[in-house]
């Protein structure tokens, strides 16, 4: 026992101790708490180029005003890009930059624009040429299941439904191979002169299921108290009709309605048999019996149309048809877009973020990793024929249930969005658990390596259609930052979501706005919240979170993210390595090496409380490349606080 504990006292005095600051070896050569062979020639490996693939998605209209009308800009990023290039970005994702109907872009109205509250398509040229200069690429935001229900396009399509722009959408003629269900709903519209205001007369055969409609100069008649079967028309008017005789149920009224009318069998029930209504795009003919159904029971209109299309999400978002997904690119709908995805590229646009990609064919992952196919073909043709280098980028939000689900998409993109990564992540620092970090990880890999050999994995902690990160772990800082150095420490290409790297919080439960919050740039500056219609949660943006603080911290989250974000761009092992999972002494710790091009590193991590000794005598622990937290290391052993974190050159 004695000699035990002699032994620790000598291993602990011995020890240089890191602090809770993190460190990056290459830019402090000087720095005393730093473990270092008395030769620092291994310094020399480290990279001055952009190895890391960072890249850093952002809310345009919530990242930086630069004209101060309360809406972020185009303009506001290209005046920021200098604190981008500081926490490591090689490329930004934008959110859609088109004309939109709403403030978040994903209901385009315009492929081939800019939204004026953004910008211009000269501010948008200007930022990918400056970008360029720093080495940051720009990745826009492109939606392909759906359009806006303001795009002309879709606008004619109502207008005749059997004309070009009615193959554009997924209307009820040509809905069997988009539409196999999964998510969404029948929507309907007017367009036209559907409606009728005058004198009517109505004669329903419920026997046959018509009704007959006459113009008729007759006395109108008032409602049937009694009734078992009314006509529904104009802002709720309910007439009741009476039976003439058997089956037969008639009514003269004066009629108005801007939209048509309905026949209804309850006057309180709206469920499926007690509404009756006729066929989209079909009108009424005066004094001709026209059918009825209960499903589906559209508008009975007058005149114009009343087509029927396809939402998966909600109404303002008619679903797009690209017919037979074999032949995908031959369709009109691909062609139009193709063209404009074209003119963003030969404009610089160096890849793609793909909106909702399994929902182009309603989860059908054949089809749709058919069409993605075709689409990345085009696109990256485009790229290659207007000067690019290498290939084009393009990564698709394949939310599928699980990693299985999502790996089939790699046969259609390079690169998909893996949201298991951040899941497994947020489950292990919640347990405490860190030793099946790096063999889960490693699975993944595997996994998306079956589909394709050159898969670039997309991994991220959290993005604008979930609760904020920090909110799911507690909002506990330390947590926050261990998970900022898992994911610059990881293989794949990893995205930082506006606000992760000052440690934002946020959920959904009042609207998504709470989770798209603002960037404050300095302690007392006003942020752009127009977009958000005021929806941002003021206690969170105080002067302690703002970039011009934490810029100034030794200790903040920013520091995290922008020392590791450095080391992963300086190192080729730790930006571009393939994963060795290592068995860790401790349940708490995360091991694994990362090796490229015969540069290797080690990485650790602490997920727990608890400040385990590891016995790494195997391993070298001399050369430390970047640290976060209480890192202590003497004779071949590693001391790790709570939730830190150190990578060795080996």
């Amino acid at each position: 026992m004695t000699k035990k504990l002699s032994y620790i006292l000598a291993l602990v005095s011995a020890m240089l101790v890191l602090t809770a600051c993190p460190h990056v070896v290459p830019d402090n050569p000087d720095n005393p708490d730093v473990p270092v062979t008395p030769d620092e020639s291994w310094r020399q490996q480290a990279s001055t180029s952009k190895l890391s693939g960072i890249t850093y998605q952002l809310n345009v209209y919530s990242f930086a005003d630069s004209d101060g009308d309360g809406w972020g800009d185009i303009n506001g990023i290209t005046q920021h890009l200098d604190y981008l290039d500081s926490i490591g970005a090689t490329a930004l994702w934008l959110s859609p930059v088109h004309e939109a109907m709403s403030y978040h872009g994903y209901n385009v109205n315009d492929y081939n624009s800019v939204s004026p509250k953004l910008g211009t398509e000269a501010d948008l040229k200007e930022l990918i040429t400056k970008a360029k200069a720093k080495n940051i690429a720009i990745y826009l935001d492109f939606v392909l299941n759906h359009s806006g229900k303001d795009n002309d396009w879709f606008k004619q399509a109502m207008a005749d439904p059997s004309g070009k722009y009615g193959s554009y959408y997924v209307l009820t003629e040509h809905s069997g191979e988009s539409v196999t269900g999964g998510m969404g709903s029948w929507c309907s519209t007017s367009s036209g002169n559907v409606g009728y205001e005058g004198r009517l007369h109505f004669k329903l055969d419920w026997s046959k299921k018509t009704v007959t409609v006459t113009e008729i100069t007759d006395a109108a008649q008032s409602s049937n108290g009694s009734a078992s079967k009314w006509l529904y028309y104009g802002d709720g008017k309910l007439a009741g009709l009476y039976e003439t005789s058997s089956g037969i149920f008639e009514i003269t009224v004066d009629f108005k309605s801007d939209w048509g009318f309905l026949i209804r069998t309850s006057t309180t029930s709206w469920d499926s048999g007690t509404k009756w209504g006729g066929t989209a795009g079909k009108s009424v003919q005066f004094g001709t019996p026209y059918a009825i159904n209960s499903n589906p029971a559209n508008d009975i209109t007058f005149g114009g149309s009343s087509a029927r299309y396809w939402a998966s999400f909600d109404a303002s978002m008619p679903d797009l048809y690209y017919g037979p997904y074999a032949k995908a690119s031959e369709s009109a709908t691909f062609k139009d877009l193709a063209a404009a995805a074209d003119k963003w590229i030969k404009m610089g646009v160096a890849g793609l973020r793909l909106d909702a990609v399994i929902w182009i064919y309603q989860n059908n992952t054949t089809a749709n990793v058919s069409f993605l196919k075709q689409w990345y073909d085009r696109c990256n043709s485009t790229w290659k024929g207007s000067g690019g280098s290498g290939d084009f980028y393009m990564v698709g939000e394949a939310w599928c249930d699980n990693a299985a689900q999502m790996a089939p998409y790699y046969e259609g993109l390079p690169s998909n969005f893996n949201f298991y990564y951040g899941y497994t992540l947020k489950d292990r620092i919640g347990k405490g658990k860190g030793d099946d970090f790096a063999k889960t990880v490693n699975g993944f890999q595997n996994l998306f390596r079956g589909y394709r050999s050159d898969f670039i994995d997309a991994i991220f902690l959290s993005n604008h259609d979930q609760d904020r990160f920090a909110s799911d772990l507690g909002r506990d800082v330390a947590k926050e930052k261990l998970a900022a150095a898992v994911l610059l420490t990881s293989p794949g290409k990893p995205f930082v979501y506006q606000g992760e790297e000052l440690g934002y919080w946020g959920t959904k439960s009042k609207g998504d706005e709470y989770v798209r919050t603002p960037i404050k740039w300095t302690r007392s500056g006003n942020v752009p919240t127009a977009a958000l219609n005021g929806k941002v949660d003021n206690s969170m943006l105080s002067a302690d979170i703002s970039v011009e603080a934490q810029e100034q911290s030794q200790s903040s989250v920013l520091r995290v993210y922008r020392d590791f974000a450095k080391a992963r761009n300086g190192w080729k092992a730790l930006a571009k390595g393939t994963i060795e999972e290592i068995v860790s002494p401790n349940s708490a710790v995360a091991m694994w090496k990362m090796s490229y091009e015969g540069q290797t590193v080690l990485v650790l991590h602490n997920f727990g409380t608890g400040g385990p000794v590891l016995p790494l005598s195997s391993y070298k622990t001399d050369k430390l490349i970047v640290s976060n937290g209480m890192v202590t290391v003497s004779n071949g052993a590693v001391a790790m606080g709570a939730y830190s974190s150190a990578v060795f050159l080996q």
